[in-house]
């Protein structure tokens, strides 16, 4: 990523902007572990370095549109060499500058924030906004909701607005180099994957298996999008089963849903494997059906189809397809099996937030039919990452790992 790019981003956000707007947005801090002075890993707030290309902790955005035209500055800590010698280098003037494309001029310390907000408050802004993006009614305070509090208090005639959303509309189409970032998180993905089919074995627990997949993520210099999962047999009825804790015995499935991350863009991927290298032939029945499940809802993620279509699709296909598996009678089974949409947006996030309810050329998305069959000890989840282009999508994690045969061929010991 180029500086162009995230100056590009501000450029068409404050183009969305009236006149008379603040925008503050803030990196974010990572949380200090229970009784202990380190830190958890750092994990910057998405909007702030989709604008920034900033991964700092404590620094500030500040973005104005006001009569005397648009303007952007960033807030950091002023370098301490006692810090430095503890913590190693601190965020400079002219690096934030470099990464952003902000003017180094325009970088100032976290002591002039205040004195600048009120200045700017002077000339005319009817509007200031934050980046509220809450979990829930109980999550803990953030320091964006703390200084909103202090602009209302004491300039009551500013209207406190969110900007996530505006910001969500912007992350939603991506730009070629967001795709490519994507395209290189799957790539490392499924080689570290084809490693762990090469490394682990049955009788190991799943954490085992996830740590041979996170080791050659590791290796390619990569992070982790999201916590890996990895069940085994009947963990895998369970979508979010992270425990990863239980031994993957000869005869089971092992799912797993898992992302490398490249520039805190993350690529989502699930794959089946059998634990012992060969599939029976009921898991194999059921593996082909999710198989084709996944072709039919691809062939829905195309410019002006709604997306509850794509996972209408897959719910189609099953009502057909699991009565000849004997699995079901009635349509109304379907949902004993299949429960969960087939479909979310991806790009900074996991699930990046998304404004749209038809596809768009430049959208990401997930394709991930599954079944569930708790009865039998089996789930099966394939999941791979699909560019919406103008005409047929782009599969960016394409057929790999997706066919019994390679499978098998490729598990062989």
């Amino acid at each position: 990523m180029t500086s162009d790019f995230f100056t590009g981003n501000r450029e068409s956000l404050l183009d969305k902007l009236e006149e008379g707007s603040l925008v503050l947005l803030y990196s974010g801090v990572a949380p200090v572990k229970s009784g202990d002075q380190n830190m958890h890993p750092f994990s910057v707030d998405r909007d702030f370095y989709y604008l920034t290309g900033i991964d700092a902790q404590n620094v500030w955005l500040m973005l104005s549109k006001t009569a005397r035209g648009p303007s952007s500055a960033l807030f950091i800590e002023q370098p301490d060499e006692e810090l430095v010698k503890w913590n190693g280098p601190m965020l400079t003037k002219g690096e934030a500058a470099r990464r952003s494309g902000i003017e180094e001029e325009k970088v100032r310390y976290m002591r002039d924030l205040e004195r600048n907000i009120a200045y700017v408050l002077g000339y005319g802004v009817t509007s200031v906004y934050f980046s509220f993006d809450r979990l829930s009614m109980n999550a803990a305070p953030t320091r964006a909701e703390a200084l909103a509090r202090t602009i209302r208090e004491k300039y009551p005639a500013a209207q406190i607005k969110n900007i996530h959303c505006a910001v969500s509309s912007l992350r939603a189409v991506k730009k070629p180099e967001e795709i490519d970032c994507i395209r290189r998180a799957g790539d490392v993905t499924i080689e570290a994957l084809r490693q762990m089919l090469r490394t682990a074995r049955s009788g190991e627990y799943e954490y085992q298996w996830a740590a041979d997949y996170e080791h050659y993520v590791a290796r390619s210099g990569l992070r982790h999008g999201f916590e890996t999962i990895a069940a085994a047999g009947k963990n895998a009825v369970m979508l979010h089963y992270a425990d990863n804790n239980c031994v993957a015995g000869d005869g089971d499935l092992l799912l797993v849903d898992l992302g490398a991350e490249y520039q805190y863009y993350g690529a989502d991927v699930s794959r089946t494997f059998p634990v012992n290298g060969k599939f029976t032939d009921r898991q194999k029945e059921l593996f082909r059906i999710v198989r084709e499940a996944m072709d039919v809802a691809r062939e829905t993620m195309r410019p002006g189809k709604v997306m509850k279509e794509s996972n209408q699709a897959v719910v189609d296909f099953y009502k057909k397809a699991l009565r000849g598996a004997k699995l079901i009678d009635s349509d109304d089974d379907v949902a004993k099996y299949y429960y969960h949409g087939v479909s979310h947006s991806l790009g900074l996030d996991t699930h990046d937030p998304c404004d749209r309810t038809e596809y768009e050329p430049g959208m990401v998305i997930t394709c991930e039919p599954g079944l569930y069959v708790a009865e039998e000890g089996i789930g099966i989840r394939l999941e791979n990452d699909i560019l919406v282009t103008e005409g047929a999508p782009e599969d960016l994690i394409g057929d790999r790992l997706l066919s019994v045969e390679e499978i098998e061929e490729l598990m062989g010991r």
